[in-house]
């Protein structure tokens, strides 16, 4: 009699683990993150500060990589980290200022409004 003759070879049984990454694999890919674009008098502000945004960043690629260049091998992206961190750091300066540069606070509001109608405090 043959050896084995009976004997069915089935395919290894799969984890779970394996099972549940499958499974995520397979998920329709999302759109991504929604965007919403400004309406009514936001908009030019909005505009405004994409376009000046893309200015200082052509700006800032003309500057670097003329640098690069012009250093040749020697061109490290410390100097490049140490100055965008620099540029986020005036921003933020230049942000709190505007925002505590006229206080939210009722009675100032309220100070505010008198001095545009002409009444001494």
């Amino acid at each position: 009699m043959v050896q084995g003759g009976k004997l069915k070879v089935f395919k290894a049984k799969k984890s779970g683990g394996s099972q549940r990454r499958k499974a995520g694999s397979n998920k329709k890919a999302t759109k991504g993150r929604k965007a919403y674009s400004a309406k009514g008098r936001k908009t030019f502000g909005a505009k405004a500060d994409a376009s000046t945004t893309k200015a200082i960043n052509a700006k800032n690629e003309a500057m670097l990589s003329g640098r690069a260049v012009s250093a040749g091998s020697s061109f490290f992206l410390n100097e490049l980290k140490e100055m965008g961190k620099s540029a986020i750091d005036d921003q933020n300066r230049d942000r709190t200022k505007l925002e505590t540069k006229k206080s939210n606070k009722l009675t100032n509001r309220l100070k505010d409004q008198l001095q545009k109608l002409g009444k001494d405090i």
